[in-house]
């Protein structure tokens, strides 16, 4: 009897046993992911969908194992590497057997399923045009100014009718529209809505430049929101990634404080005492409120929807309120008709789901 519950502990064990599939997809994720996807464009390097129907195997695995070498001394390595911004691939410290599985795994994953249920794939569609964006109170409000408006006719109405009092009244109403109207209510908020907080940063790091110039993918810093809960703040090192070789801004003599600042605490991260980079958080929900990026990653919400345009932001700001109803009202939206890649369904709407 023993034995036969040992031998069925085995064959259990070897059931759930990972595929060299699933390994390579693991190990796809761990080296790659961060910087290229497969079939979905070009990240912080190129996509690598299709990767070996473009270049010749042998030349992809001395990439893949000898990277710093072929960025260095190869052709094609630097016309890509003047492409992507000049940004460097780190050396993934793989064998010639590890590169060649990525390299079927790459294979495996272009292709995708295949099979007679397989559906066709509908039109190409921009995802930027699904994006909903946070409405930040910065733009006219047409319902406020035309009460404004109405404000004012009666003013001048009732002025004309001899009642000074009345008109004045009316007067500071129609003020009070228009400066709500036309922006002055992003200035005033709920106690504890801290939409519009824009605290200065120990680093003046601008998104407008990275994001939106440079158009750097938002999950190449903060790769963690793919794969957890939290986003989380990109370490030094990624940082140092790219400023190892750029330490000027564009179009500048002399090198960047902004970015001797990043590489001074860089320098003493092998000291008895490493500085600390203290950025200052900007969004926080309460404790009492579970957020998972991951989810919302896996299911195609841009970044934008609930961060704003990060891509035009100098210093970025909480463009959301973040409230229970503002989250709710997302929840709440129909499922979507877009493009195959695109995952995005009604959020729920039960209280467990975001209070645990």
């Amino acid at each position: 009897m023993i034995k036969l519950l040992l031998l069925s502990a085995l064959f259990s064990h070897a059931a759930e046993a990972p595929t060299s599939l699933q390994k390579d997809a693991a190990l796809f994720q761990a080296k790659c992911a961060k910087c290229h996807t497969i079939g979905r464009g070009d990240r912080v390097g190129p996509d690598l969908k299709g990767l070996s129907e473009r270049r010749e195997k042998a030349w992809i695995i001395g990439f893949i194992t000898r990277t710093g070498f072929y960025l260095d001394n190869d052709a094609e390595a630097k016309k890509l590497l003047a492409k992507f911004n000049g940004v460097r691939m780190e050396d993934t410290g793989l064998s010639e057997a590890q590169a060649a599985a990525l390299l079927s795994y790459l294979d495996a994953a272009s292709k995708g399923p295949v099979g007679p249920e397989e559906a066709p794939e509908p039109e190409a569609e921009d995802p930027a045009a699904k994006v909903r964006m946070p409405a930040e109170g910065r733009g006219a409000w047409l319902p406020g100014i035309a009460a404004g408006l109405v404000c004012l006719a009666l003013a001048v109405g009732v002025w004309q009718l001899g009642f000074p009092l009345s008109a004045a009244v009316l007067l500071v109403l129609a003020a009070g529209a228009g400066y709500w109207s036309l922006g002055g209510r992003r200035h005033h908020r709920l106690l504890g809505d801290q939409q519009g907080y824009a605290p200065a940063q120990p680093i003046d790091y601008s998104h407008a430049t990275h994001a939106g110039k440079l158009k750097i993918d938002c999950l190449y810093c903060h790769y963690g929101a793919a794969r957890s809960d939290v986003a989380g703040v990109p370490p030094a090192s990624v940082c140092m990634g790219c400023h190892n070789a750029v330490r000027k801004t564009a179009g500048a003599t002399e090198p960047s404080a902004e970015i001797a600042k990043l590489v001074a605490a860089w320098d003493t991260r092998l000291s008895s005492a490493p500085a600390a980079i203290e950025w200052n958080r900007i969004h926080d929900l309460p404790d009492f409120v579970h957020f998972s990026h991951r989810a919302h990653v896996a299911n195609d919400i841009r970044c934008q929807e609930c961060h704003g345009p990060v891509q035009d932001m100098a210093r970025v700001r909480q463009a959301s309120s973040l409230s229970m109803g503002w989250c709710v009202n997302c929840h709440r939206q129909e499922k979507s008709v877009a493009p195959s890649h695109w995952k995005r369904t009604g959020g729920p709407l039960d209280c467990a789901a975001c209070h645990w």
